[in-house]
């Protein structure tokens, strides 16, 4: 009976890491990510135009995609790695990773977070801004945001978790 138990604690744990939703804290390992909001973001809107520094304008079937992700590293004693990048993935199965940034708002793939420490960092510009969250960025096909649920996943310890996205 206790390999019977050790499995529906592992089935459990495995449930809680997918299908979860915006505004839901899911753990890996030290991380806490809590995926806050999602939008298409378009560079002509004086807000966007912030979270797009250094882009160019989405080609007429492309969109720009923004996940708006907040993470918290809930050790006393231990720092960890994010990701270095992040993927969503629309129900056909198409694929796309995050692309670089230079805004100020834009989640820095592969940094470390020390001990009690958070992404964005408090008092920062992201983390005191509209959103108060740091951005992925996506340049994705207009006609996969209707392929829905897309699924942001997160690598990591216990992972990978994944995010039904709210486009």
């Amino acid at each position: 009976t206790l390999s019977g138990f050790a499995l529906a604690a592992c089935g459990a744990n495995h449930e809680e890491k997918h299908g979860i939703v915006e505004g839901e804290p899911v753990h890996l390992g030290d991380l806490e990510y809590n995926v806050l909001f999602t939008r298409p973001l378009n560079i002509n809107d004086v807000e966007d135009s912030q979270y797009l520094v250094g882009k160019q304008e989405a080609p007429a079937e492309k969109v720009w995609i923004g996940v708006f992700v907040k993470i918290h590293n809930t050790s006393e004693d231990k720092s960890h790695r994010i990701p270095e990048s992040f993927t969503v993935e629309t129900t056909s199965g198409r694929k796309y990773t995050n692309i670089p940034s230079d805004s100020i708002y834009a989640l820095e793939p592969g940094a470390t977070l020390e001990p009690q420490d958070n992404i964005p960092e408090i008092d920062s510009t992201p983390q005191v801004g509209p959103i108060q969250a740091s951005m992925l960025l996506f340049l994705m096909d207009r006609e996969s945001t209707e392929q829905r649920p897309v699924k942001l996943y997160i690598e990591g310890e216990d992972g990978p978790a994944t995010v039904d996205l709210d486009l």
